[in-house]
């Protein structure tokens, strides 16, 4: 078997927590490799199976990602996470059906594409800090975080984005900065590992590059129950699947599920390489 792991060419040669998995394939009999997913020369057909993972840039070049992982279901090219799941996944307008499915999500305003963006709705949710970002988007990707009285200039600022992407705008939640957001993390819809992602004094955003922090975290009972309940709203094959959220009051709350690239964590549990690799191989020879 022949495994591609589908990256970007950021990282063209995988994140460091993620390089181990070649060679526990390889343990595995299975030829596993890095291959970059807008590369014209990679034979896509060469794999018995694509995991996509590290597509990073994905959100930066959308139409030619959706055309390839259309291409991919057109030859009949199997990957993980299944085409149908990345393409439904892109778009967090998803929380929305999520939230009318009694999943309680931050509180959310789903702002549709237009040529004349008004926020002044926004008034009336008694909000007093908000963060406003696009629908398709990675890795805090044209995400702000603003206040009530600053409403006028992002929305100057949005006007121009709006024309081209739907937006969410989201009630900030002060526990991210009080306590910070929860990655759980599941392999073939099998609890793997958690972790808390905590941000720097004076930031919002929880990434590394914005001087986040991160640990292990032992959930509860409790916020397990909550997190498969929410994993149990998408059908079909999940190699992976990452839920983010934040306690608030005693009580999970959802910011989104990632189901196309997320960071796995792996380095934070010595077992997660493995259980991911056997998760795969679960899947690739039932």
């Amino acid at each position: 078997m022949t495994i591609g792991i589908v990256t970007c060419s950021e990282v063209s040669g995988l994140t460091a927590s993620e390089q181990v998995l070649i060679p526990l394939f390889h343990r595995e009999g299975v030829v596993a490799k890095a291959v970059v997913w807008n590369d014209d020369t990679v034979d896509w057909k060469a794999y018995d199976y694509l995991i996509i993972r590290s597509v990073w840039d994905y959100h930066l070049h959308h139409d030619a990602f959706t055309d390839w992982i259309t291409t991919l279901e057109n030859k009949g090219i199997k990957t993980l996470n299944p085409v149908q799941v990345i393409r439904s996944n892109q778009h967090k307008f998803y929380l929305r059906r999520l939230q009318e499915k009694g999943i309680a999500i931050v509180p959310t305003q789903f702002v549709d594409r237009t040529m004349n963006l008004d926020l002044s709705f926004i008034r009336e949710s008694g909000w007093e800090q908000m963060v406003i970002k696009p629908a398709i988007s990675a890795s805090s990707f044209l995400t702000e975080n603003f206040s009530i009285t600053q409403l006028e200039d992002i929305e100057n600022t949005y006007a121009p984005i709006a024309q081209k992407r739907d937006l969410l705008v989201q009630q900030f939640m002060p526990e991210v900065r009080h306590f910070g957001e929860l990655s759980i993390i599941f392999f073939n819809r099998t609890y793997s590992h958690t972790v808390l992602k905590t941000a720097t004094s004076g930031e919002f955003r929880v990434q590394s590059e914005y001087g986040g922090s991160t640990t292990v975290y032992r959930p509860s009972r409790a916020i397990m129950e909550t997190a498969k309940e929410i994993l149990s709203q998408f059908d079909g094959t999940l190699l992976y699947a990452r839920i983010d959220g934040l306690i608030r009051n005693g009580r999970f709350v959802l910011m989104e599920i990632e189901l196309i690239e997320p960071d796995l964590f792996l380095e934070y549990d010595g077992e997660a390489a493995r259980r991911f690799v056997k998760a795969t191989l679960a899947i690739a020879r039932p």
